[in-house]
């Protein structure tokens, strides 16, 4: 369990600096405001999905990692 996690943790960093990389320029404007401005869509690009599967796999690399921390003094029912 904890080589996976560290496996999660390392792929989840390494998948957040290559979408920095890769979403450099995104144009957006907020849906929500009221303005005559147009929304700029740049198609995949309009979100920057790999960094936030990057961030999604480094959390849950943490929680594996933590979750498999041995509890010395509990009882185990």
């Amino acid at each position: 369990m904890k080589k996976s996690a560290i496996v999660l943790i390392i792929a989840g960093i390494a998948m957040m600096i290559v979408g920095s990389f890769i979403f450099k320029n995104l144009n957006y404007v907020n849906a929500v405001d009221a303005h005559a401005w147009t929304i700029n869509i740049n198609g995949i690009k309009s979100f920057p999905w790999v960094t936030f599967t990057g961030g999604v796999l480094l959390v849950i690399g943490l929680i594996f990692y933590i979750s498999s921390w041995k509890q010395i003094g509990r009882r185990i029912d």
